[in-house]
Parts: C-alpha cells; structure tokens; sequence
C-alpha cells in the first residue's frame, strides 16, 4: 500500500478511537516542530458537529522519542492539566507507535499560533512570565511530583561533565565559560525544586487574540531550579528579538513573582553554552517556524555576546563580594 494510503488508514483508525462514528474532514500540519510533526485533525463527528484535535508524532531516532519517554510526557500532560496549567489537553497515547509506526500522543486543540515580534512588548513579556510563573507554582509542597526526573546540582554537574569533550573541541569562549561552571557549581544556592518545562520559548507558546492561550511541547518537563527556565527562554528571546526584550521578560518574572533572581548569570552560562554547542539543532527550528531574519551568523554572535555578558556579571557579582568581605575585616 503507498504510504499516503496507509497514513490516510491510520488516521481513519484514529478517529474511530477518539471520535467513534466519525470522519476525517481534512488535516493541517502546523510548522516549528523539530522532535515531532504536529497535525491539526479536522473531524466530523457522527452527530454532524465538527471537532478540532492536535496530533503529535514523533519523528526523531533519539531518546524523547522513546515509547517510555512518550508515555511519561503524557503522564505529565495530565500533571498540567491537574495544575490549571493553560496547555493542551491529553486525549490519547500511542507509545508504542501501533497506528503510525511511531509514537504518538492525541491532544485538544487550541486555536491560534506562536508569536515572536508582537506590536505591544510590554504585554507579551509580561504574559510569557505569568504563563511560566503558574508552572513554577507546581511545587512538591503541594503536588505529588516524586516521579518526575530531577536536574538540580547533581544533575547539572553531571551535565557540565558531559560538556566537557566538546567544549574542548569548540572555542575559547565555550572553555572559559564551561571553567566557570565548574569553578560555581558548587557555590551556587539552588531554588526549589519546581516544576519546570525545560524548553520554555516563544515556539512553545501558543497566542490567540493577542492573549497567551497555552503552553505546548511538554517533552523535557522535570524538576528543577525555575531559574533555568528564564535563563531558557532569554536566551530564545535575544536571538528572536534583542537583549532589551529578553531584559524586559526577567524583569517582568522578577515583578510578578515579587522576587528576585539572584545569581541567574549561572543559569545564563549554563543554557547559553548549550545553545552554543547546539545551535544548529536550534536553528533547524527557527527556519522551520520561518523566522527568516533568524541567520545562523546571528544567532552564533548573540549567543557569544550573551555569554560575555552573564562572564562580566559573575566577575562584578565576585567583587562585591570581595569588597563586602573586606569591609568586615576593616
């Protein structure tokens, strides 16, 4: 059977799962995907009203899209949907790939789209903070959160290790900036655990009238210190837009949160040598999401200049401490 043929079968499978009596009316792939194809599911049901589900398939040979791993995001799907969350909601898991030959996961669809370059600055910064502020509310305090992974100090240092033959191999500024990790990993006080999304950026996002209407893409949800995911999602923002708009979001989180972020320079160095072993991958999904003025040339050079920038905050954050410290023996 040709393969439009056995996916237009699979699909017809599918419906009869979730919508018995039903037909498929048409499909519509949605664009930004790097580690799964989404499909928006049009879908006649057999009483003549029309329903919309989101498909997601898992289209990358790597560990995310594992049959265990899958069920595990879907088991944290339910997690958000038991935290009042505003994201997709599961509807069925396909973890071993019986319908497509891959794993896949049903969920309810939500009308609208990612925005990157919004008119009013102000109001989408301050939506994107709020939206990663309800996550970080989930708290072993007050969830059940034991099965979830755990990426804090022992994690990170594992993490930093890891790093380290390819930082070798990659440049000055990757060596300089993975020394100060290992020379901070232990000084750092570590906040939480909360819950975290773990690849919180604008692609994540989903906007419906200028309002944020839900949180997409749960694949790396854990626990973990809620500073990796602002220091995750400045970094996506300084390479969409600039530094004053990812300036804006910190500050934004910082005011709804009625706190501070303290040392969040370690979490800048962290993410953005990741991205800058990996910004490849990432810009795989820039092109994908055809944000044209993304280039490779800039999303290397902003990387580079966010990196330097979180170096001369450790250095002046290292002198007041030192100068504090003098003033004591005095």
């Amino acid at each position: 059977m040709p393969p439009v043929q056995r996916s237009l079968g699979s699909l017809a499978r599918l419906v009869q799962q979730i919508e018995p009596g039903g037909r498929l009316v048409r499909t519509r792939r949605l664009r930004g995907g790097v580690g799964a194809r989404m499909d928006v599911l049009d879908i006649e049901r057999a009483d003549g009203t029309r329903a919309k589900v989101s498909l997601r398939r898992f289209t990358r040979d790597d560990r995310a899209s594992q049959p265990e791993r899958v069920a595990h995001e879907y088991r944290v799907l339910h997690l958000v949907e038991q935290a009042g969350i505003p994201a997709p909601r599961p509807l069925l898991l396909d973890a071993h790939g019986d319908l497509f030959g891959v794993p896949a996961i049903v969920l309810t669809y939500l009308p609208g789209a990612p925005v990157y370059m919004p008119r009013d600055v102000t109001s989408w910064t301050g939506q994107l903070a709020q939206a990663l502020l309800r996550i970080h509310a989930v708290t072993p305090e007050r969830f059940d959160l034991s099965w979830l992974h755990v990426q804090m100090r022992d994690g990170i240092r594992e993490t930093i290790e890891t790093d380290q033959p390819r930082v070798r191999e990659h440049s000055a500024l990757a060596r300089e900036v993975h020394a100060a990790l290992e020379a901070e990993i232990d000084r750092i006080e570590f906040l939480g655990p909360t819950f975290v999304h773990d690849d919180y950026w604008p692609g994540n996002t989903v906007w419906f009238r200028g309002r944020l209407t839900g949180v997409i893409d749960w694949t790396f949800g854990e626990l973990g210190d809620p500073r990796s995911d602002v220091a995750q999602c400045r970094i996506d923002l300084t390479l969409i837009n600039d530094f004053d708009v990812a300036d804006a979001f910190v500050g934004a989180y910082q005011s709804l949160s009625s706190g501070s972020l303290p040392r969040l320079w370690f979490f800048d160095l962290l993410r953005g040598l990741h991205a800058l072993l990996s910004y490849d991958h990432w810009f795989t999904g820039y092109q994908d999401a055809k944000l044209a003025h993304v280039t490779k040339r800039r999303v290397r050079s902003r990387i580079e200049a966010g990196l330097r920038r979180a170096l001369a905050e450790r250095e002046s954050a290292s002198r007041s401490v030192l100068k504090g410290g003098a003033k004591r023996l005095q």
